[in-house]
């Protein structure tokens, strides 16, 4: 170090250290007009400790006796010599002090030893605050870890509480402030994925400059290679060289919102000893929010920030830390479990902890309870948690909004009612039931099931339900398919083939392991028809029939993860692959069954995340069915393309995995496979409050039909020569509105260019 530079770190130490335990605060810009703040500075020690500046420059920390600064570092900066050095640090752009680039490898190789192949058990406690406009929201959580090879990283809940509300929700549970591994391929945050520069397939995502070295450690700074790409960090991190583990890690990011996330190891394990992560509003363009739906409690941003102060504060500390082979997972494969739901924690309980980050009571708790009341805050946050799977508490039911208005060429306006008990009711039991009307066919279509819960670790249900209703011809419809809600669901709007069915039969619901979920049904179903259609069996023409039914499906999801919830399991993270697998039987003579036949069926689905955000998705299926099978109960590739001749009178609204190009009724099939094939560019930020969506799309689909002669009053072709469709969206333009373009071609290309031709407008919104 030259003699300027010694000059200008002994002005700092008399400044830093003239008071004994004393807090030292302040903000390091760079020497020139504008001060830009230089983030990740770092700021060492006489005693050998090693302090960040923030995404802002900012740094505040308390120094021990007798500690002063004695450095401070930052990639391509030195510190400007001035003669009067206050709390305003400048510091001056040098070539000079890049510092030696390291290889991506280097860094990977290190990661690989940071944490022990063994099994480990710690505790830790956390505490969040989010401050706004609204009185602060504040999450503490007291948890039991267990890091296994074997099932991961699974946390025990031994209390959790959010000050002014009484019991738990799923989402206080579920919803990660952060995740605890840094050297995966990605770090989440809230709802977002970023790329960790730690993890070997991100190597050429960064870069990495050594820009100090001593006898003890090395300081790298993390820099990402696209200068501006929303998913990447900057970063510097503290290597200790004679453990070959880090000793800390800051992030920072300056996008849609700020923040600064850094974590201290364990020098021996290599393992989190303390973390902490700042946000507030940035750019904007992103709600950022704990439970979402508009609700400011709990808000951190909105879309349009501002000159929005929201701030999040996240402390989280890990200790008691036993490691060996003989520590085994929790019994369950979930990663967080809660066996009491209904508790609530009393401040009392936190008061009484060692540790002062985790105190700290509401200043001002008449004004929480006030505002909790005036705004039901209680029953928003429930009803916000069920409006995810599309339903609206009230009271002890819940309303099934997927059933409350909808749409079709058959029914004309279709108006219901769903409603199901919910565990107000009941954690053991649960009664729902259904009645819709169409205004077209004016007919009253009604429904009604109960349940019984024979075993909460596995979540089996035992169920009876009785329907009376129409369902689309060729629909081949999954058990174990979780419900997606949407606001509503484009197909309908066009559909023109429905039979009517009468069902009553029993199912049991059960989970082999959370990840693993089987349901069994059995029931016999009476059809009719809504248009001219008869079937050719025997030498017998067939309107209506019955059927007598079972059916099985399994649904996979190998890297799913769950929570327990009191005596409910939940998704807790979705990652793909999806595989789902049914067979389904009809036995003709039993029950007054009128045919024999087989279906099977099988999907997967598989998304790659990309890490400059783009998502590309495949979904591969495939339908067999062999025996006597009525029309209704073939199989069709989800057309949605409407019987019109010009290309504007098709004009509506385009599904998710449906052939845009594909005329209702056009082809159906007894054996059937579709691939579907997507590519999601990253949204294209041209405002805060307009990102739209660029999807490319390919789809395919071949089949065949087993004697289609026997299906009589009905004309439809097959798929033996295999259909092609290519396809753009453009999704989210405004208020959640967008377009489809999709253009048929191959074997069953059309003569005229406009039939080949679908423009369809797309709604994605979520609230």
């Amino acid at each position: 170090m030259n003699i300027q530079h010694l000059f200008t770190f002994f002005l700092f130490i008399l400044v830093l250290s003239s008071n004994a335990q004393s807090i030292v605060s302040g903000k390091i810009v760079e020497n020139t007009k504008e001060e830009t703040s230089i983030s990740n500075a770092v700021l060492i020690t006489n005693q050998q400790r090693y302090f960040f500046s923030n995404h802002a420059g900012e740094f505040s920390f308390e120094l021990n006796p007798n500690e002063h600064v004695d450095q401070i570092l930052a990639k391509g900066y030195l510190v400007y010599n001035q003669e009067n050095l206050s709390s305003l640090i400048k510091m001056q752009p040098s070539e000079a002090s890049i510092g030696t680039r390291l290889k991506g490898s280097e860094i990977a190789e290190v990661t690989k030893q940071q944490v022990a192949s063994s099994n480990f058990q710690f505790k830790s406690f956390s505490k969040t605050v989010i401050s706004n406009e609204a009185p602060d929201f504040v999450l503490r959580k007291d948890l039991d870890f267990r890091l296994t090879q074997s099932r991961g990283l699974q946390q025990k809940i031994n209390a959790i509480s959010v000050e002014g509300l009484e019991g738990v929700i799923p989402k206080m549970v579920n919803k990660d402030i952060h995740f605890f591994n840094w050297f995966q391929t990605y770090v989440k945050i809230f709802e977002d994925q970023f790329v960790s520069p730690f993890n070997n397939l991100n190597k050429s995502i960064y870069e990495f400059y050594s820009i100090y070295e001593d006898a003890q450690v090395e300081i790298i700074s993390i820099e990402p290679l696209l200068k501006g790409f929303q998913r990447s960090f900057k970063g510097v991190l503290v290597l200790d060289k004679s453990s070959l583990k880090f000793k800390k890690i800051q992030v920072t990011l300056y996008a849609d919102y700020k923040l600064t996330l850094s974590t201290e190891f364990d020098n021996k394990l290599g393992l989190p000893l303390a973390t902490e992560l700042y946000i507030s509003p940035g750019d904007g363009g992103k709600k950022v929010s704990f439970f979402g739906g508009g609700l400011d409690f709990g808000r951190i941003q909105k879309k349009n920030p501002k000159q929005d102060k929201a701030k999040l504060v996240h402390q989280q500390i890990y200790f008691d830390y036993k490691s060996g082979d003989t520590i085994s997972p929790f019994s369950k494969q979930l990663s967080k479990i809660l066996e009491d739901r209904d508790y609530t924690v009393p401040y009392t309980y936190w008061e009484e902890l060692d540790y002062d980050f985790i105190k700290g009571k509401a200043l001002d708790t008449l004004a929480l309870r006030l505002y909790v009341d005036k705004e039901n805050v209680k029953n928003r946050v429930k009803r916000i948690s069920a409006f995810d799977a599309g339903y609206l508490p009230v009271g002890i039911v819940d309303i099934d909004l997927t059933r409350l208005i909808k749409v079709n060429n058959y029914e004309g306006l279709r108006l219901g009612l769903g409603l199901q008990t919910n565990q107000s009711f009941s954690e053991k039991y649960r009664i729902g039931g259904f009645t819709a009307y169409g205004t077209q066919d004016e007919n009253i279509k009604y429904g009604l099931n109960v349940g019984k819960l024979l075993n909460a670790n596995t979540s089996t249900w035992l169920n009876a339900f009785y329907d009376n209703d129409i369902e689309e011809v060729g629909t081949n419809s999954y058990l174990t398919d979780q419900r997606v809600y949407s606001l509503f669901e484009p197909r309908l709007v066009n559909i023109t083939f429905f039979y009517k069915y009468e069902k009553y039969g029993l199912s049991l619901q059960h989970n082999f392991t959370p990840q693993l979920m089987s349901e069994l049904k059995v029931d016999k179903n009476s059809i009719s028809q809504t248009r001219a259609y008869a079937f050719e069996n025997d030498g017998n023409l067939f309107e209506n029939y019955n059927l007598a039914t079972a059916t099985l499906g399994l649904r996979w999801t190998p890297n799913y993860t769950y929570s327990k919830v009191g005596r409910r399991i939940y998704i807790d993270n979705e990652f793909t692959p999806e595989i789902t697998a049914q067979l389904s039987q009809s036995i003709e003579g039993v029950l007054d069954g009128d045919f024999s036949f087989t279906k099977l069926s099988a999907k997967i689905d598989y998304d790659f995340q990309h890490s400059w955000g783009s998502l590309s998705s495949i979904e591969l299926g495939g339908d067999l069915g062999f025996g006597d099978i009525p029309l209704m109960h073939t199989f069709h590739a989800f057309p949605n393309s409407p019987n019109k001749p010009t290309v504007l009178n098709r004009f509506s609204v385009a599904g998710i995995k449906s052939f845009e190009t594909m005329y209702f009724n056009e082809f159906f099939s007894t054996k059937l496979a579709t691939l579907h094939l997507k590519h999601r560019l990253a949204p294209f930020k041209l405002s805060n409050t307009i990102q739209p969506e660029l999807v490319l799309i390919s789809r395919h689909a071949i089949g065949d039909f087993q004697n289609p002669e026997r299906h009589q009053n009905i004309a439809f072709n097959t798929l033996s020569q295999g259909y092609n469709e290519a396809g753009l969206e453009i999704n989210k333009l405004l208020f959640g509105f967008g377009l489809s373009f999709a253009y048929r071609y191959g074997a069953y290309h059309l003569p005229e260019f406009e039939d080949n031709l679908s423009l369809k407008f797309t709604f994605y919104l979520k609230l």
